[in-house]
């Protein structure tokens, strides 16, 4: 029986619960570890001299690492964010076991795995950690994807189910029920920058129509679409800058009164906040213009929009509303006059009839 040290260890150190040797406790099958020499930790670590019961360490560790990261520490405090200011999910965990334990999460793995090399322990191996402990639907991912900026894993299982979990948000419910709209599995796709990562594949009409899409770019809700639609990216919603924040747009008024179901227009266009095209969008155009107010037709989807009230006016919470697209553009093609001439030509035409 041997020990693990950082001299002379050539592989895993198992206890044999015979041996009297160790002063710590343990079972067949756990690694023990001595801190001695050059083990990666300074000789002034409680940890320092002492042989640990790694095992026991790591299981531990993995339960403060599910309390941290979605117990709401990680999410609600700035003390993990990493140097641009953002939060990185690794980098946190590593820091916090390292100030509670004297080690981090990453190098006791490495240990009990024999990485000599010291292996970077990434975001989805902690993730598979965690998930073979309390199993995928014992843990609350969307938690942690709906507060995190980033949130970046290639675990199609994590990712698929929260495909699922997106798809069960109101604004996709008509797609879901009228298109039958599903996740059908991720995809590895070659993506801008020439690496691989995966996408969703989304499917409907009974599988003839689909798509893959980013995580990133599933809506995942209102708020979600409102940011996407302000966010000044290179100066394409530059204008829209001044109405990104979101709780200044409900201004005490429900979620229903600032984002309806139907056009404000048009009651027989359903509101798309999801950014997919359900259909070709020149055909969705032909159907909306076919049926547009005319609810003896039937319903179909137009994409909503953030309209100006006074088109001569800028970007504000007081003259902005959400319509549907193909309103929108019929407003902007002409001036009220314009309109106006326009509806009469059409009258007297069909006078003629």
């Amino acid at each position: 029986m041997v020990i693990i040290n950082n001299i002379d260890y050539m592989g895993k150190a198992i206890i044999n619960v015979n041996n009297d040797f160790f002063d710590v406790g343990g079972t067949e099958g756990d690694v023990m570890y001595s801190f001695t020499g050059n083990c990666g930790i300074k000789s002034n670590s409680v940890l320092y001299g002492k042989t640990i019961n790694l095992s026991e360490m790591y299981d531990t560790m993995l339960d403060d690492a599910l309390e941290f990261l979605f117990g709401g520490e990680f999410v609600n405090s700035s003390d993990y964010n990493t140097s641009n200011n953002r939060k990185n999910i690794m980098y946190a965990v590593s820091k916090y076991t390292t100030k509670k334990y004297g080690i981090s999460i990453e190098s006791v793995y490495n240990k009990i795995q024999c990485n000599t090399g010291g292996t970077t322990m990434t975001v989805d191996i902690i993730f598979n950690e965690l998930k073979v402990k309390y199993g995928m639907t014992g843990i609350d991912w969307m938690y942690l994807y709906n507060n995190v900026y980033h949130f970046r894993t290639n675990d199609v299982e994590i990712l698929e189910y929260l495909s699922n979990r997106i798809l069960s948000n109101e604004i996709y419910g008509y797609f879901v029920t009228e298109y039958n709209l599903r996740t059908m599995g991720m995809v590895k796709r070659l993506n801008s920058v020439n690496s691989f990562k995966y996408n969703i594949k989304l499917e409907w009409d009974n599988c003839k129509m689909s798509r893959y899409i980013k995580l990133s770019d599933m809506m995942k809700s209102y708020s979600h679409w409102w940011i996407h639609m302000t966010y000044k990216n290179g100066g394409l919603h530059y204008s829209r800058d001044n109405i990104k924040e979101y709780d200044l747009l409900l201004n005490g008024k429900s979620v229903t009164e600032v984002f309806p179901v139907y056009c404000p227009v048009f009651s027989n266009l359903r509101m798309n906040y999801t950014g997919i095209d359900f259909d070709n969008g020149k055909n969705n155009i032909k159907k909306c213009s076919e049926i547009a107010g005319n609810v003896n037709m039937g319903e179909t989807w137009s994409f909503a929009s953030i309209d100006r009230i006074d088109s001569n006016k800028g970007y504000s919470y007081d003259n902005i509303r959400i319509i549907s697209q193909y309103a929108n553009n019929l407003k902007n093609v002409g001036n009220i006059d314009q309109m106006r001439r326009l509806v009469q030509y059409m009258d007297e035409q069909n006078s003629y009839l």
